[in-house]
């Protein structure tokens, strides 16, 4: 075999994105308040970006003269000119007029449609905190702090503990009974129920903090099972209970906390701000961006001009020159992504004119590739604009994502069903049933079938299990249980 060393020329076709053409895609994917914190970046890092409550902070303080006013058009040509959109998307969301609407993207801030105050929550001592300062109110020494502190670190956040007290025992090299008579120590904390085992040992722990530690309540607690599924004879036969006695254990088990260390869960802010809004306005429906969470990209050409002046050496110049094309193309990038929001949020709301009037039973059945025949866009490039943008809306505040449902075809009936419309009809039927009789699916199947939709039983089954809505000999036995408690 002959070895040699040989140079050959091939040519090939491929598709590479650019680093800016993949930022451009993702931004596609950003909320407005993600937009807002990728802006904040850029300014750090970028000395030719500035925002345009920064911009009016600055003109507050010093006015411009009108050398700075001035705009100088051959600096715009030598540092990376970019283009001013010739026409911006043009949509028409005025529906009922078809007049055309120019979408501004950039518009100056307005007031916030929001009251951030409300935002703001006081911060809570947290569960850990809470107990680590009980534990060290106890003044514990020796292996007994150590045994609290092991029991701390397996605390969950309902306040229940997953631990085995003879596996800890073990590991420590202690007798099982230090273990417990700690852990009994920790029990007395308040709120009553947190580091308790199970269910059992957590309402236990509250009726004794509550003086309700009796026998017949010991005895409930412990067939807990019989409660949940409404087997009260076999329940009233081993507490030795009559009804009324029964009943007034429920109703003390009732206000018992179940989960006693939710209370000191620490939650942030509500849900954030929409990124687009529903509006009426002269019986015109009108889809705008919530500016009041969207940054504005302005340039700083002048001090951009000013700089380069000043610089001598070539490096710097082009670093100037760099950092301008950035800000350009990020001003550009926005806006692009802005409009393209409008675009596809009015399209959307186009099409679901009876669900802005009448609510999620009248969602008409659409998917990705019908909004982006419509657009001229990718299915991909709506499915990015639509994944976690939210609208808000007479109907409230959802994801643009929601509005996707596929269409069921009827028999004899030339127009699709979407299956989200089917499942608020379900869930329609199931909340105006007598809930002594809950009705079943097949009886929904019925009903179903007298409005023109066929649907299978297993469709409507799975329909219900998606909305997480229990069978009706569930919702029975809970409607019984609810009785006996209240």
């Amino acid at each position: 075999m002959k070895l040699d060393f040989s140079i050959q020329t091939t040519q090939r076709q491929g598709l590479a994105l650019t680093a800016q053409v993949q930022q451009a895609i993702k931004l596609l994917h950003m909320t407005n308040f993600e937009i807002k914190e990728f802006v904040e970046n850029a300014f750090e890092e970028n000395p030719f970006i500035e925002t345009k409550s920064q911009s009016t902070d600055e003109a507050s303080e010093a006015p411009k003269t009108d050398n700075e006013i001035r705009k100088d058009n051959s600096f715009e040509n030598q540092v990376l000119p970019s283009p001013v959109l010739e026409n911006k998307t043009t949509t028409e969301n005025q529906f009922e007029t078809g007049e055309a609407y120019v979408p501004k993207s950039m518009a100056a801030r307005k007031e916030a449609d929001y009251d951030i105050l409300s935002f703001i929550k006081e911060q809570k001592k947290s569960l850990y905190a809470h107990c680590l300062n009980f534990i060290q109110s106890l003044n514990l020494v020796g292996t007994e702090s150590i045994i609290a502190l092991k029991i701390l670190e397996s605390l969950e956040p309902t306040g229940w503990i997953q631990l085995d007290l003879g596996d800890l025992a073990e590991k420590l090299g202690c007798h099982s009974n230090l273990v417990a008579n700690t852990l009994t120590k920790l029990q007395t904390i308040e709120p009553a129920g947190i580091f308790a085992r199970d269910l059992r040992e957590c309402l236990l722990l509250q009726a004794k903090d509550q003086d309700l530690y009796k026998n017949s309540m010991v005895i409930v607690l412990d067939n807990l099972h019989l409660m949940a599924n409404g087997k009260f004879d076999l329940l009233k036969r081993r507490s030795g209970c009559s009804d009324a006695e029964l009943s007034d254990l429920f109703k003390k088990i009732k206000s018992f906390d179940p989960k006693p260390g939710l209370k000191f869960e620490i939650y942030d802010a509500p849900i954030r701000e929409p990124d687009l809004i529903v509006t009426t306005k002269d019986n015109k429906w009108i889809v705008e961006l919530n500016n009041s969470n969207l940054p504005e990209v302005i340039i700083q050409k002048d001090y951009a001009k000013e700089l380069r002046q000043k610089l001598n050496d070539k490096k710097s110049r082009d670093f100037v020159n760099s950092k301008i094309g950035e800000a350009k193309w990020l001003e550009k990038a926005i806006e692009k992504r802005n409009d393209t929001m409008i675009k596809v949020g009015s399209e959307i709301i186009k099409r679901q004119l009876g669900f802005l009037e009448g609510g999620l039973q009248n969602i008409e059945p659409m998917i990705l590739k019908d909004i982006a025949e419509a657009v001229d866009m990718h299915e991909s490039t709506i499915s990015r604009v639509t994944t976690g943008s939210l609208i808000q809306t007479p109907q409230g505040t959802i994801e643009l994502k929601a509005f996707f449902s596929v269409g069921l075809q009827q028999e004899g009936d030339p127009n699709l069903k979407s299956s989200t419309s089917i499942k608020q009809k379900i869930k329609a039927l199931i909340s105006s049933e007598d809930p002594n009789k809950p009705i079943s699916d097949d009886a929904i199947v019925e009903n179903l079938t007298s409005d023109g939709i066929i649907l299978a039983r297993r469709t409507v089954a799975k329909y219900r299990k998606l909305e997480n809505i229990p069978s009706s000999f569930a919702r029975k036995r809970r409607h019984i249980l609810a009785g006996a408690l209240g």
